[in-house]
């Protein structure tokens, strides 16, 4: 079960990166983004445990010395509460990765009556 203090700190984590007023950076992991404030700091990842062979989603808040204060983690099978830290996880990632912008400048482009595309150096990976 998520304490209160956690879940209205989702709730207005959810509300405000909803709302584009969040800017999520993102960290040294594979997964995790962090949202710096004036004192102190959120992280929120999420990743698969080989120990436990499930997904894993956590919450750590930071006070202005870097140091963890409190923490959340909940793995896929707390289905509700996995849910909910897991929904916000998908907001920060996409505010961070700039997801709706991309798609929005993608859609002009295509609907733009000139030629789109361009040609790219064919030593990249991809």
């Amino acid at each position: 079960m998520i304490p209160d203090n956690f879940k209205t700190l989702i709730e207005k984590l959810t509300e405000k990166t909803s709302r584009k007023e969040i800017i999520w950076t993102k960290t040294s992991r594979d997964d995790e983004f962090k949202l710096a404030l004036e004192k102190g700091a959120i992280t929120i990842d999420r990743w698969n445990s080989d120990e436990l062979n499930e997904q894993l989603v956590d919450m750590t808040v930071l006070n202005e010395d870097g140091d963890r204060i409190d923490y959340i983690s909940f793995s896929y099978s707390e289905k509700d509460d996995f849910k909910s830290l897991a929904d916000l996880h998908s907001l920060a990632k996409r505010a961070y990765y700039k997801v709706d912008e991309t798609f929005k400048s993608i859609f002009k482009e295509l609907d733009s009556n000139k030629t789109i595309g361009r040609e790219e150096e064919t030593d990249l990976p991809f």
